[in-house]
């Protein structure tokens, strides 16, 4: 079963208060440190059920979201008609593997989807072709963990990362850091026990 099947499963009860509160804390930080306006065109790969985007959709003027699980998109496009939200188009597609039509974005936005690609560094590279000189790339994903985050790891192809990796991926691409940080962490109960999984927010720049 590919990754996009396997987010339908779960798409109608994936939204919980837990990652709404994630997804301001993504948002206000990515906010503190780019010049985000309202001419600001962004590309969201990974999109998902749309909270992020739902959330930035006022600050800016137009929103690409792209993501692989059309149940997931689905729930997406249920909540943005509810709210009468006019400045995000949806998509299923893979950029990766097919592409997409449309380049020079203000800011590109993914958020706990590194860790599903097999390629980080790669994949960053290629995302930057779709930045305008200036633009910006934030990557929130899981820091470096020790493979018990998720019950079931079929689709991960990363532990996680730390400051070294993004530092890797950064010299690997040309792109400049605007900023790193440690902004949330995500509490599950393991083995009887509560488990802190720190989330980090790099913030680059193509120069």
């Amino acid at each position: 079963m590919d990754i996009g099947k396997r987010f339908d499963q779960v798409a109608d009860k994936y939204d919980t208060s837990d990652k709404f509160e994630r997804s301001k804390i993504i948002i206000k930080n990515i906010l503190d440190k780019v010049p985000v306006n309202k001419s600001f065109k962004v590309l969201d790969i990974g999109a998902g059920t749309g909270t992020i985007d739902i959330i930035l959709s006022p600050f800016v003027k137009e929103i690409i979201a792209l993501d692989l699980s059309e149940g997931m998109l689905n729930v997406f496009k249920k909540k943005i008609k509810e709210q009468g939200i006019r400045n995000i188009r949806i998509y299923k597609k893979d950029i990766f593997r097919d592409g997409f039509p449309e380049k020079d974005f203000d800011l590109i936005i993914t958020a706990m989807t590194f860790h599903h690609l097999d390629d980080p560094a790669e994949a960053l590279n290629h995302l930057k072709g779709y930045l305008k000189k200036g633009g910006y790339i934030a990557v929130a994903d899981l820091y470096k963990e020790d493979g018990s985050f998720h019950s079931d790891n079929t689709d991960v192809k990363h532990f996680g990362f730390d400051e070294n990796d993004i530092k890797t991926w950064l010299e690997k691409t040309g792109l400049k850091k605007v900023d790193y940080r440690i902004i949330h962490s995500i509490t599950k109960e393991r083995e009887g026990k509560k488990k802190e999984y720190p989330i980090f927010l790099t913030i680059a720049i193509k120069k």
